[in-house]
């Protein structure tokens, strides 16, 4: 049963119509992610503003596509992992990445294997991570602010992935080339890791 009106920069209440419009003169189209959220200023804006903030971070393209990702995949946020496929495909993340990502397999890059496993590990715990697995992550090269901003990432993705799991967002024509089902994750094995 649905429980929400998909809105257009036409449809939508005068206080979200143009952040829908800037988001369709940005993006090209207006992905059902920001139109299911256009009946409300008060959400809309803020996933708006929580996607900006994270756009400004130190992190990469490809590093916060992999944030965004892997916290999708612990969420079962199918309609996420996607759509960021499609963003990562857009902004030439390696097509090794997004696919180790997606299935919970091994990126070669040592770094970027440690931000998935980082990432990860913060959205299946909720945070509660053994300071070993905090170190793991900075003697990979990262920071302590960089820490923040995977928290800051995989915050973001919950808002998104917690409102497709209960409303069920119809997937984008844009993005149906990537459709993603929870099944298909083989499992890396963060989940079992020990911090020591």
């Amino acid at each position: 049963m649905k429980h929400y009106d998909i809105f257009t920069p036409e449809t939508a209440p005068q206080s979200t119509a143009p952040i829908l419009q800037a988001l369709k003169n940005k993006i090209g189209f207006v992905p059902n992610v920001f139109s299911v959220m256009g009946g409300s200023p008060a959400v809309l804006g803020g996933f708006v503003a929580l996607n900006q903030s994270f756009g400004e971070t130190t992190l990469d393209a490809t590093e916060r596509e992999v944030v965004q990702i892997a916290a999708s995949v612990v969420n079962e946020g199918s309609y996420c992992v996607a759509g960021h496929t499609s963003f990562a495909r857009k902004q030439k993340v390696s097509d090794e990445v997004v696919a180790a990502v997606r299935s919970g397999g091994v990126i070669s890059d040592p770094k970027l294997a440690a931000l998935h496993r980082f990432s990860h590990r913060v959205a299946v715990t909720r945070g509660h991570l053994g300071d070993a697995e905090v170190a793991q992550f900075l003697s990979a090269g990262y920071t302590p602010t960089q820490v923040q901003e995977v928290i800051l990432g995989v915050c973001v993705k919950m808002f998104s992935n917690i409102t497709d799991n209960v409303l069920g967002f119809p997937l984008d024509e844009q993005f149906s080339d990537y459709a993603w089902e929870p099944e298909s994750v083989a499992g890396a094995g963060f989940d079992e890791e020990v911090a020591a």
